[in-house]
């Protein structure tokens, strides 16, 4: 019952149904062995309380439960490894609140709560990377999971977007340097712009809602650019991160020219897909809705360039 229960369901409900079974059969296999004490022992339970048979039947069931639960409570994290060995893959679970906000720092200790604040735009930044990663997928195997999972991610951008800026408000009034108070403000809009990036994710995720609904199809020639693109802007987003959490000048410095070159990747994808058009190898509809996805690349290619320009500068 537990695993038809869980078919179609994520990882962490699979791994729930498979421990519900590991933990029955373990039980029934040391039930086994000891079948004979065991029936003594229910027989005795008949005898002593005058027991009905149903009522008989109930004390076998639940001495054999909580017997089982006694002998395998030790072996719990025994069970969750093989457990998450039998059914394989990441949880999905999206966490919706800040990990790294601590209130009381802000008046204790205001530059170590700025420390954490920095930490909080990396954890942000990680969900807007994922968020966009979907949208992609999304476009490319039309697959509703894929929408639902980036919702949810799109809601915890929000979330977490919104708790870091009433976070910096509430910091910005005590007493910080001023190199201090710069990077303060820069974690800020640096946190607009991962909001931003969630929103563009967002909109593609809509955008191929209405692809699907339409049925319009891109040519093989115009997924491969798509696919381009993409890759060159998730590896600069997740580049731009990487240059705020090791605090990198020399890699956002290079990230100037790689955002150059996006951008110049856009105009040549619209000149080849308006090409494409007038040969007829591309419908009207299919061309206009092309030219939005790629518009919404460079403008995360655009956010994620404002955040690394701050590293550059030492601002963050």
């Amino acid at each position: 019952t537990a695993i038809i229960a869980s078919l179609g369901a994520n990882i962490a409900a699979k791994r729930v149904a498979g421990a519900h079974v590991a933990f029955n059969v373990i039980g029934t296999i040391i039930c086994l062995v000891f079948l004979v004490p065991f029936t003594s022992l229910i027989q005795w339970f008949e005898t002593t309380l005058h027991l009905s048979p149903e009522m008989t039947i109930a004390f076998a069931h639940g001495t054999f439960n909580i017997t089982n639960t006694i002998i395998q409570f030790p072996f719990i994290g025994a069970l969750a490894f093989l457990v998450t060995k039998l059914i394989p893959g990441e949880d999905e679970v999206v966490k919706y609140e800040p990990l790294y906000l601590d209130e009381h720092l802000i008046k204790q200790a205001p530059s170590i709560a700025l420390g954490n604040a920095k930490k909080e735009l990396l954890h942000l930044g990680g969900y807007a990377d994922k968020a966009f990663s979907l949208s992609y997928d999304y476009i490319v195997q039309q697959n509703e999971k894929m929408a639902e999972k980036g919702h949810k991610t799109e809601e915890a951008i929000n979330t977490i977007d919104d708790d870091l800026t009433r976070y910096l408000i509430r910091l910005s009034s005590e007493a910080l340097s001023t190199k201090e108070s710069e990077a303060l403000t820069n974690i800020l809009d640096s946190s607009r712009d991962l909001e931003r990036i969630g929103d563009h994710a967002e909109a593609l995720i809509n955008l191929t809602d209405y692809l699907i609904r339409k049925k319009v199809e891109f040519s093989a020639d115009a997924l491969d650019e798509l696919e381009d693109i993409y890759q060159k802007t998730a590896i600069f987003v997740k580049d731009a991160l990487r240059s705020v959490e090791e605090d990198d000048q020399t890699l956002a410095a290079e990230l100037e020219q790689r955002h150059e070159a996006i951008e110049k990747l856009e105009k040549k994808l619209r000149k080849t897909h308006i090409s494409r058009l007038n040969k007829g190898e591309c419908t009207p509809q299919a061309g206009v809705n092309f030219i939005d996805i790629i518009s919404h690349y460079t403008r995360v290619a655009d956010h994620a360039m404002n955040i690394a320009e701050k590293v550059q500068m030492e601002q963050i």
